[in-house]
């Protein structure tokens, strides 16, 4: 029977993948759609995926911090070759909880360490990615409510000559990092020591990846703000984080297509960015399916033994160096 709920689980999330597909192209002209996808320079798509790589070392980066809190320390390679494939399973699991998922029960089984502080690692390192796209998210709201964007202003109301969106959406960007402290200090006080270092390596993620967005928007050369289109993909990362789809695909396409009719952007170049953005990550995460295929087996007797021989490279945190 949980097979059978899973086999479910995965058609449904086919079925609202498709859908989402589906809404968006009936609202496209295919042709046109076509015509900005055809003149894409190749230099630049290079450029871009150069950057979604480093975004994702960082990423990588990120999880090995909050895994080294939680009691598991990893040599770096090893840190980034397990996130690449759980990138790879990302491809085919709702929302990136499946990728996530495998990583747990792959250090679970490799090294001993109990689930619990692996799971506690894994949400906060969601959480804490999350603290940046919405406080980007929020100030470019700020600078677009206010006029202060060229070229992207969104629609505002004002009271006695101040943009009131714009003073909500700063005022909440202020509160983002204190209720975040005091949640992991209330809640995960082990890994509270690693919240600043963490959130400054999340903001690189988003800067690097909103780089990434400008060299697809250059590779296009479609119309339309920068800073417009950034704000959009802010908001369809958190929508393709959910899980609705499998691996986010077509969740990112609808909310660009509502985005760029929201904000006055050309449709087609809105689309064409994110289904560039998704073959970038498709193609990247694709490569970790060779660690799929080329991993230590987890139980026979010889790896065991070489487990055990580098014991020194993969080890529990002492209980006093976590509380330092």
């Amino acid at each position: 029977m949980p097979n059978l709920s899973g086999y479910v689980k995965t058609f449904l999330k086919l079925g609202v993948t498709g859908l989402a597909f589906w809404l968006v192209f009936r609202k496209l002209d295919a042709g046109q759609l076509w015509a900005v996808l055809s003149r894409t320079h190749l230099g630049w798509l290079v450029v871009a995926t150069a950057l979604f790589i480093a975004s994702k070392v960082l990423s990588a980066m990120r999880l090995r911090m909050l895994f080294e809190a939680g009691g598991l320390r990893l040599p770096a390679g090893f840190a980034l070759r397990l996130y690449w494939l759980g990138m790879f399973y990302n491809l085919f699991l709702p929302g990136g909880i499946g990728g996530d998922g495998y990583k747990v029960y792959y250090l679970n089984q490799l090294t001993g360490v109990g689930i619990k502080p692996l799971i506690t690692a894994t949400l906060l390192d969601r959480f804490i990615g999350l603290l940046p796209i919405l406080w980007l998210t929020l100030l470019l709201a700020s600078l677009a409510f206010s006029g202060h964007l060229p070229g992207f202003t969104l629609p505002t109301y004002t009271l006695g000559g101040v943009s009131v969106p714009a003073l909500l959406a700063l005022t909440a960007t202020a509160f983002i990092r204190p209720v975040a402290a005091w949640a992991m200090h209330r809640f995960f006080p082990h890994f509270a020591p690693k919240l600043n270092p963490t959130m400054l390596q999340s903001l690189g993620v988003q800067a690097v990846q909103c780089l990434c967005v400008w060299a697809i928007y250059r590779a296009i050369a479609t119309n339309g703000s920068l800073f417009a289109y950034q704000f959009i993909f802010l908001v369809s990362s958190v929508v393709a984080a959910l899980p609705l789809t499998l691996g986010g695909a077509g969740a990112r396409e609808l909310t660009f297509l509502a985005g760029a009719r929201y904000v006055g952007l050309p449709a087609d170049g809105a689309v064409a960015i994110s289904l560039l953005f998704y073959g970038i990550t498709a193609l990247v995460s694709l490569s970790g399916g060779y660690y799929s295929w080329n991993k230590l087996p987890l139980h026979n007797h010889t790896y065991h033994e070489n487990f055990a021989h580098r014991r020194g490279r993969f080890h529990r945190v002492p209980s006093d160096e976590k509380t330092a």
